[in-house]
Parts: C-alpha cells; structure tokens; sequence
C-alpha cells in the first residue's frame, strides 16, 4: 500500500500534480479552504493540458478534518500564505512525515524546521507553467512539468528513491535530486531576474527586450541575483546562467512572470519572499543590487496601496 499524501491546495499547482498522482492511483487527498472545497464537490477537479484533459472527484477535506498523520505532504501554497497553511495541516504531521514545499525562494525552509523539525523538511522544487481559470479548472500551458525534491543535507538516498517511485505518475516527471539546495537557487534567480524585469517595466520578456536598453537591463538584473547566489555558496553553472540570460533577452517569448501577472489583476504578491529577502542576502554580503533594490521599492507601495484600497 502506497503512502498517505496530503496536498494542501488545489491551484495551479497543487491541483495539476496532485491530480495526475491520483489519477495514477496513489493515495491523495486535497487540503482546501471551504470555498475551494465546494467547488470541487460541486465541480469535481478539472485538469485542462496539451498532455490530455482529466476529471476527478478528489477527496478533499478542510483542515478541521484531518484524521490524522500522512506520510507526504506536498505543501504547493503561495509563499505568503505559509503560515496559515501551517496552522491548516499541523495535525496531519507525524513523527514519519515527510514535508516537500513547492514554495518560491528559500526562507521558508527555515520557517518550517522551526515548527516541525528539520529532519521532516526536505527541499522542494517544481517547473510548470499553469492557471486557476475563472471557472476553477487547472489549466496547464507548454511542456511537460517537473517535480523535484530531495535531502538537504544528504541522508538516507535508498528513501529519497522510494519517495520519488510513490509520488511518480503519467502527467509530470519527478526528479530526486541530491542538489536540491543548488536546484532552488538556481530557481529562485531566474523567478527574482524575471520579476524584476516584468514588473518594474510592466511588460513581457520580448516587450523589455526590444526596447532600447532592454537587453542590459534584463543582464543587469540577472547579475545581481547571481552575485547573491554566488556569496552565499551556490553559484550557478556556466550554462544554467547562460540559458537565464537567453531566456531574459528573447525578442521573440512572450514570457512574463507570475508575480507580474497578479499584479497585473491587483491581487497578493510574492514580493518579500522572492525579491526582498533577495536584498536582504545581497546586503548581508554587501553586493549593491540597485535593479533588486527598485523592484523591492516599487512592490511594497503596490502592496501597501493594495492595503489600503
């Protein structure tokens, strides 16, 4: 019998990988907040992908009925949600559970060793381009996801591999990576270049890019974030810098970032955990991020009009 897996939320992303993992068979239930959770008793959980389209009835709970520990949970919420989603599923953390974030940045690994432990913790990465639609459906866009965990700090490799064999499933690939830290951060440098390009500029990759001065702002940015990589022990490869920048300076993507497109419909923002504590680290090795700095600036008055509307 496989593990017991718990995916708190069912967006974007919580809902595309958890879906396929139980249309695989595996043993999942969805931990939502009560508007969600009546939609999809409503609806059932729709999947809508060039890969194939899928529907389901999950079985999804609030955290109020949770009955017990799960062996995996699978926590795919915004970053600036993280504390309430802790409080939400603290009941389903046992002494064996295992705690893969899909979250953006690094701070919250730290956040949740505090409260559960570091040994449940491991590091957590995914790559997919997706959607909520309006109608609650999980719309998934270009090729095929990715999703990849592993030890922190080393351990034992045999159960990485078992973890990875349950959470497999048609839909996705899943990595078992013994980088995990390094696969973060090469993550989170791409997501803060690409956010400050769009959101200081208000415009897609291939928009920036062909405007005068475009090219150099957008190496500029990336720079910065791989200089703060770089100080705090994880520099990135040769070529996974150099396949940033070509992605950053493309004429032709219409590439934007996701905290550009919630701006864009004046919803939450990932500001703090992607660019600001990316500042905060630059600073703490005294690396001078004037782009990082400006989008941190332009991002909190955003949040704070957003406050006070």
């Amino acid at each position: 019998m496989g593990p017991r897996i718990l995916i708190v939320g069912a967006g974007a992303v919580g809902g595309y990988f958890g879906g396929r993992m139980a249309l695989a068979g595996h043993d999942v239930t969805f931990l939502v907040r009560p508007g969600r959770l009546a939609q999809l008793r409503a609806d059932g959980l729709r999947l809508v992908s060039p890969l194939g389209d899928a529907a389901l009835a999950p079985r999804a709970i609030t955290a109020d009925e949770i009955d017990g520990p799960h062996d995996v949970i699978l926590l795919s919420v915004k970053a600036y949600s993280l504390a309430a989603a802790m409080d939400d599923f603290a009941a389903a953390v046992g002494p064996d559970t295992r705690i893969i974030p899909l979250l953006n940045g690094m701070r919250h690994l730290d956040v949740l060793a505090e409260r559960f432990g570091d040994p449940k913790i491991l590091g957590g990465t995914c790559l997919i381009v997706s959607k909520l639609d309006a109608a609650g459906q999980v719309v998934h866009m270009g090729t095929l996801p990715k999703l990849t965990f592993g030890e922190r700090r080393g351990g034992d490799a045999s159960a990485i591999r078992d973890l990875k064999e349950a959470l497999s499933s048609p839909g996705f690939e899943t990595v078992s990576s013994g980088r995990i830290i390094q696969d973060m951060w090469n993550k989170w440098v791409l997501l803060a270049s690409l956010g400050a390009v769009c959101c200081l500029m208000r415009a897609t990759v291939a928009e920036v890019a062909a405007a005068p001065g475009g090219d150099e702002f957008a190496r500029a940015a990336i720079a910065e974030c791989a200089s703060i990589a770089a100080a705090s022990g994880h520099p990135l490869a040769e070529g996974t810098l150099e396949g940033i920048v070509r992605l950053l300076t493309s004429r032709e993507t219409p590439l934007t970032s996701s905290m550009f497109r919630d701006l864009s419909q004046g919803a939450p923002v990932e500001a703090a955990q992607i660019i600001g504590d990316m500042v905060q680290r630059g600073r703490a090795h005294q690396i001078a991020t004037p782009i990082l700095d400006l989008t941190n600036l332009n991002l909190n008055v955003y949040e704070r009009h957003a406050r006070l509307a």
